[in-house]
This record gives C-alpha cells, structure tokens and sequence, in this order.
C-alpha cells in the first residue's frame, strides 16, 4: 500500500501479540520519524461507549486527551495529518462538547494538512441525529458523515441524508446491509456520496453480486467494487463491502500511503513496520493512561514479506490492479519469479475475473466484485482463507 492489513486481516489479527509492548511502539515511531522522507498520518478516534454517567463519559474522554498529548510526543510536528475519523459510539448522540475538546486537542498536538487536502469524517447514528448536528459538523471542518445504517431503520437514514444534505458541505457515506433486503430504492434515491453494501460472509458468487452492482450503476454511480476501502487497514475485519462512488459526489480519498495513529479504547495503529491494538477492556486502557503510560496491548513487527504481500494485496483492493513496475521498484524483486505460484492462482480463477492490464494484472468489471478472492492470492501461504 500501502499499509493494508491484507484481504484477510482477521488472519493478521489472530498473529497480534503481548510481546509487541509500548517500547515497541515507541521504536517504530521514532524509525518512522527518521525516515528520509516520513509518511503523513491519519487519526482514528474511538469516541466514549455507552458509559453509566455523565462524569464517567467525561473521564474517558478526558483520559483520550491524555492519550493524544502522549501520543503526540512520538511524531515529529512537521508530520501532516491527513485523515481524520471519529467513531461514534452507536445508539449514542453526538456530544459535541467532548468533540470539540478532542479537536482542540488534536490541533495543539498535530498539524492538520491545509483543507484542502485532508479529509475529516464522523460516524453518526441516523436515529439519534438532528438537523444541528450536521450544521456543527461543518463548522468544526468535516468534510464526511458516515451514516451507521446497521440499524436498518430506512426511515432514519433517508431523514439523516437529507439534514446533511442540507448543510450543502458535507459528502455523506453510507453501508447498507444488503441481507435484509437488498438496496431499497428510497436508499438509492438519496444517492449518498459513497454508498457501500454489506454483504454475508457467503457473498462470494459474482452471479449474486451482479443485480446489486447493477442497481447501483443505474443509479449514477461508478468505481464499483469489493472492498475498496480508502483506509482498509483501520479496521479490515467484518462482512465483504460492496462499494460505490457517486459520480458527481464529493467523496475524497485520502492519501494511502500513511501512518495510522488509533486513539481510544481497542483502537488499532499502523506506524511504520508495526501492527498494534490499544486494550479493548476499558478499564485495562484507562489504568494504563492512569500510569502516565501508552495503552498498547498487544502487536506485531511486520517482516519484508508480511509488508511486500500485504502492499499488492492492499493494491489490488484499492485499486482493482496490481502495477508490477511500482511494486518491483519499491521492494527491489522480480515480480513475477516471486509470486509465480500466486499468478498461476489468480490464472486459475474463473474466466472473465482478471486480464493482462497494462501495468499488470487487473480486474475486470466482473472481476471488481470478487476483489476479495484475488487478493487471497496473495495473502502468506498457510494463512490463506478457504476459498
């Protein structure tokens, strides 16, 4: 990538260790640093759970303060920060006094890339939301809401978009469980910037897929695919997501190539050569700040192969195609003499998947809704999901 946790990342996750402690981190942020030219950052905020009082919210968010300023500290200022993603806890409304702090925060600590390169998005339950939230939204600069649709209340979602749309700046996104029912034209009406659908597990008939991509270009959207998330490597666990690109929509897609600082309970990171979560128990990750400490609970040093196949797999979701040239140039090897096994496995898939582009192998539009699949090609033997 890029730094994608690879098509199957909840494979990578299963390899997260103990070993990998706060002095691990501490070392991968500072080889990051010293990099001749440092990659920008991206945040993800894990914003306060459903917690029992009004002052135990405000502990936890006080305590996130604390995780940035640390945090912080690690990274040189000159460092961009690219993207930023908050996490609103579902069935929760947002508190836009702890958001506010939190930016605050961000900003004293961070330096934010001008607007016009960065993107800064926010989850919101549709079912909690109202018109003001999405005009503070917009004056405390994000450009994207991300509408939680798993409730599958399509009368709140649809009553969601239009407040959003209202405030005429902000690019809405949107995931849609498609089990339920498949994509409901009132959802499709409202034509979301980014609408991304939900898939079983099981989806992995393109025969199945085709009436949703289908459905999805009768109603003005392109890049159509599985799985091309702009930041998989946050979070890539979870069902396949089918996604579409509103063609005259505001969606903006950040730079891939970036550390990814995680700030919250069970908040994941991506700093140089390491993968790393933060304690999911929140007591554990409250006693850990408590102690003037990071709350790194468990990771992983990535290995040159852990990096080279997990940037063309992250290629190939992204993009759709793996350019051979960039990939040789970055990682000093013979493509095709070290992934012989892995191009006759993508040859071996079923006809009309994948060409010869002109950079490489590329998917073809049939092809984009098995991305998945072909990027399972390239995951570490032995670590390859059943197929």
């Amino acid at each position: 990538m890029h730094p994608s946790l690879g098509s199957s990342g909840g494979l990578l996750r299963a390899r997260l260790s103990s070993a990998f402690d706060e002095g691990l981190y501490r070392t991968e942020a500072a080889r990051s640093n010293a990099d001749l030219i440092p990659r920008p950052l991206a945040i993800a905020l894990r914003m306060p759970p459903a917690l029992p009082t009004a002052r135990d919210r405000w502990g936890y968010v006080e305590r996130l303060t604390r995780e940035i300023e640390q945090v912080a500290r690690l990274f040189d200022r000159d460092r961009d920060v690219l993207a930023l993603h908050f996490d609103g806890a579902a069935g929760l409304a947002p508190q836009w006094r702890e958001v506010e702090a939190l930016i605050g925060s961000l900003e004293r600590h961070f330096h934010f890339a001008p607007a016009t390169r960065r993107l800064f998005s926010i989850r919101i339950d549709p079912g909690m939301a109202r018109a003001a939230d999405f005009d503070t939204c917009a004056s405390l600069g994000f450009h994207c809401v991300d509408i939680e649709a798993t409730g599958g209340d399509l009368a709140a979602i649809v009553r969601a978009i239009d407040l959003a749309r209202g405030t005429g700046t902000l690019a809405v996104c949107v995931e849609w469980p498609v089990e339920r029912q498949g994509v409901p034209q009132a959802l499709l009406a409202t034509r979301p910037d980014r609408l991304g659908c939900l898939l079983p597990d099981a989806s992995a008939d393109p025969g199945s897929l085709r009436p949703i991509a289908d459905a999805l270009v009768a109603s003005g959207y392109a890049g159509i695919g599985l799985d091309p998330r702009p930041l998989p490597w946050v979070d890539p666990a979870g069902p396949p997501l089918l996604n579409g690109i509103a063609r005259d929509g505001r969606w903006r897609r950040p730079e891939p190539n970036v550390d990814v600082i995680g700030i919250g309970a069970g908040a994941l990171s991506r700093v140089r050569d390491s993968v790393s979560q933060n304690h999911a128990d929140l007591g554990a990750w409250e006693t850990a700040l408590d102690a003037a400490g990071l709350p790194v609970w468990r990771g992983l040093l990535l290995a040159a192969e852990d990096r080279l196949r997990m940037d063309v797999a992250g290629e190939l979701l992204r993009t759709g195609e793996i350019g051979v040239a960039g990939v040789e140039q970055r990682f000093a090897i013979d493509f095709h003499e070290h992934f012989g096994e892995e191009l006759q496995a993508l040859a071996a898939l079923p006809g009309g998947l994948v060409e010869q582009g002109p950079n490489g192998p590329r998917a073809t539009s049939q092809g984009r809704l098995m991305l998945r699949i072909m990027a399972a090609c390239f995951d570490m033997p032995g670590q390859r999901p059943p197929q």
